[in-house]
């Protein structure tokens, strides 16, 4: 009997023009879904139109990178540089994700947009647009470092320092209620956060980038950093599938 893979929710994001399509259409980047397959998760695409009520059949949910945060959701208003999705019910989508996982204790991975969004519903707020100077988060790699015993160290194998593949303009501000943060790049910005009584990392730069690179794509030359995010919230949603 083939051994069943943990069920994996990715929710997707509505864009309002997709090549091949003549209107509107709900992606999901490649790289996030085929990341979850190479870890052995099977993953389940949520449109963002879709009330999705049945997170007990899910095992483990991965929230996206994407666009910008509506600014008045923490109380701002846009600047020059907003870049918001297409869809207006976006962040209430995916905002639905991050309560499942609260609620029903559902490990998750966080990306970018993921771990920004996490921190607004928490009552945190935005920084909208990180200076260029002294670090590039836009299309770069740079370093970061982890704290020591956190669950984030804990999935890459005790490291204290990763590379990471970075794009994003905005960043963290004020700090959610509950949330304590486990990484920070070099010029301070906010790289992860964790809250210690929820299974959920998460992170501000994009380890499906790279994923598929293999060893060398990423760190010490011995695993690939990148992917060991994807297979950890995996192996968290195996060990909730079998003790269900």
């Amino acid at each position: 009997m083939t051994e069943r893979r943990p069920l994996i929710a990715v929710p997707a994001m509505w864009s309002a023009k997709i090549q091949g399509l003549r209107y509107s259409g709900t992606a999901v980047a490649n790289a996030v879904l085929t990341s979850i397959v190479r870890a052995g998760g099977e993953p389940l695409v949520l449109t963002p139109a879709t009330e999705f009520g049945a997170w007990d059949v899910i095992d483990g949910i991965v929230v996206p990178g994407g666009a910008d945060i509506d600014p008045a959701r923490y109380g701002a208003v846009a600047d020059e540089h907003d870049w918001r999705t297409d869809f207006d019910g976006q962040d209430d989508a995916d905002a639905r994700a991050l309560k499942a996982a609260e609620e029903h204790g559902i490990p998750a991975l966080l990306i970018c947009r993921g771990m920004q969004l996490w921190n607004v519903e928490r009552g945190g707020t935005m920084v909208q647009h990180l200076p260029e100077e002294p670090q590039q988060h836009v299309g770069t790699i740079h370093d970061v470092d982890i704290t020591v015993g956190s669950v984030l160290a804990s999935a890459l194998g005790g490291r204290s320092t990763v590379d990471v593949s970075s794009y994003h303009h905005q960043g963290v501000g004020e700090l959610g209620e509950g949330l304590v943060v486990v990484s920070r790049a070099a010029d301070g910005t906010i790289e992860a956060i964790e809250d210690p009584a929820h299974e959920i990392v998460a992170v501000q730069w994009h380890p499906e980038d790279r994923a598929a690179d293999g060893p060398a794509g990423t760190g010490d030359g011995e695993v690939n950093t990148d992917q060991q995010l994807f297979d950890w919230v995996v192996e968290r949603a195996r060990r909730r599938a079998d003790a269900r």
